[in-house]
């Protein structure tokens, strides 16, 4: 059993998904909740009213990028974007479904309103092309529009991508890779990369509009071109690891 949770971030009319495969029973009776955002290193967690029991043997001691755990003390939702772990032992509960970049620049003190996620209709036989794919996806908000998001897990390596579709087609877009920079060592090594992608007939050597350097494509709105530009971005990633 699992449960999609929408963390709705109230001011910014933006959202993230959580796939949520374990004590989902616990979260769901609480359900919907408010709370506000504490971000501490590259986590950002808010206390809730939930309550789950638990064995030592179920306590993590360290924390995957886009992994979602309960830390005990404050009852709270914690999610990892990037290479801190949990200030002491944590239950692990499942994933991010949404890029991790998304949460970068939220701030302490952000209300959000926590409740179970219903994924859009309209954008569902597309999502549905990334599911054959092995990714569980879902529609959080962006500036108040559904969007497409998605996740899956190869070899303990996670993959992450954002789908925006538009009337005149669709675009997508990777987890951050980097920081982009404009000094000489970084040029070259974009340059690198750009060679690597040349090779790919979709997927390209991008940057997202907050400066991470990205793996990104774009596609018509046609089924089979979409899960060829996501199979291109995959083999571009794998290839750059």
């Amino acid at each position: 059993m699992h449960m999609f949770l929408e963390i709705v971030f109230k001011e910014l009319n933006t959202s993230v998904v959580v796939n949520l495969e374990k004590s989902v029973e616990e979260v769901r009776r609480v359900l919907p909740f408010t709370s506000t955002i504490d971000v501490w290193k590259q986590e950002i967690y808010f206390p809730t009213p939930i309550n789950i029991s638990y064995a030592n043997k179920d306590l993590a001691y360290k924390a995957r990028i886009g992994s979602v755990h309960w830390w005990p003390p404050q009852k709270a939702l914690c999610i990892f974007y990037g290479f801190s772990h949990q200030y002491t032992p944590t239950v692990e509960l499942g994933d991010l479904v949404d890029p991790v970049n998304v949460l970068f620049d939220i701030e302490n003190g952000v209300a959000v309103d926590v409740m179970e996620h219903k994924r859009e209709p309209s954008l569902a036989k597309f999502g549905e092309v990334l599911e054959r794919r092995g990714f569980t996806w879902s529609t959080p908000l962006r500036n108040g529009k559904r969007v497409l998001v998605a996740y899956k897990i190869v070899k303990s390596r996670r993959i992450s991508v954002e789908a925006s579709v538009e009337p005149y087609g669709i675009y997508i877009e990777s987890e951050g890779i980097a920081e982009f920079s404009t000094d000489l060592a970084s040029i070259r090594e974009l340059s690198i990369l750009r060679e690597v992608a040349s090779r790919h007939h979709y997927a390209r050597i991008d940057l997202s509009e907050n400066g991470l350097i990205v793996v990104s494509a774009c596609s018509r709105h046609d089924e089979e071109e979409l899960g060829k530009a996501v199979e291109d971005i995959e083999e571009l990633l794998k290839n750059l690891r």
